[in-house]
């Protein structure tokens, strides 16, 4: 299966869901995240694409030479893990919405971990953030070295692991890098409403993904339904347990 677009928008059945309990990220077959309100799922967009593919803005990440993509959410989660095949080898893309741990957390956090799985793999990344629905000024700079965007009293950093240098251009924060067999890079979104920003470490980020499946898998291995589609109505369940 591979990703087609007609006019630049993905088809509605391309999407699959992030949920963190407070709000929930679109990301469509080709891995732009198309949609994304913040910091709730009733807030404005920050990334809207889904509705104006020119301006609604979105944060794109393209493998090379995609001939083949295969996806699944992992097993009891919402971590949700693509498969890109090209004609240069594989790449693996992990990406969640994560939960809150101990100590320091950003307010709302988007992890997407990129690990190369076999040959030498070009690829692009693009943050277009567009925030108000793409009604609001949006300004791009960079703190303690870190890209972020800001708008009224809302703001995001983009923190990038072994994913190329972060250069800030036309509205956008953009990179490139080749993912290798063995190699793991990341990319975060942490965002912040009406209080300070947090630039997460690594280490901390690459935890809190873990933990994340960890939680959901626990509280999916809670739930008693074996009804018929057992496993739409736990996804179901798991987006709206915590708003």
């Amino acid at each position: 299966m591979i990703s087609e677009r007609l006019d630049g928008y993905a088809q509605i059945a391309d999407y699959a869901a992030l949920g963190d309990g407070r709000t929930v990220a679109l990301v469509a077959l080709d891995g732009a995240i198309d949609w994304l309100c913040l910091p709730d799922l009733d807030s404005p967009s920050v990334f809207g694409a889904l509705l104006d593919s020119e301006r609604g803005g979105r944060f794109a990440l393209e493998p090379e030479s995609v001939s083949e993509i295969v996806r699944r959410y992992l097993p009891g989660t919402n971590v949700l893990e693509t498969t890109f095949t090209t004609e240069a080898g594989l790449v693996r893309v992990t990406d969640a919405m994560t939960l809150p741990t101990a100590g320091l957390s950003p307010y709302r956090e988007l992890a997407r971990k990129i690990e190369g799985l076999a040959g030498e793999v070009p690829v692009r990344w693009r943050v277009e953030p567009r925030f108000g629905y793409a009604s609001a000024a949006t300004r791009i700079n960079r703190r303690a070295g870190v890209p972020t965007a800001t708008a009224g009293r809302d703001a995001i950093a983009i923190c990038s692991f072994e994913a190329g240098e972060a250069n800030l251009s036309d509205g956008a924060i953009a990179g490139h890098f080749t993912a290798r067999a063995g190699s793991t890079s990341l990319l975060v979104l942490s965002a912040a409403h009406q209080e300070p920003l947090v630039l997460p470490a690594r280490a901390e980020v690459e935890a809190r993904l873990e933990a994340t499946s960890s939680v959901w898998r626990e509280w999916s291995n809670r739930r008693k339904y074996d009804g018929p589609w057992k496993d739409a109505v736990l996804r179901s369940e798991r987006r709206a347990s915590s708003a």
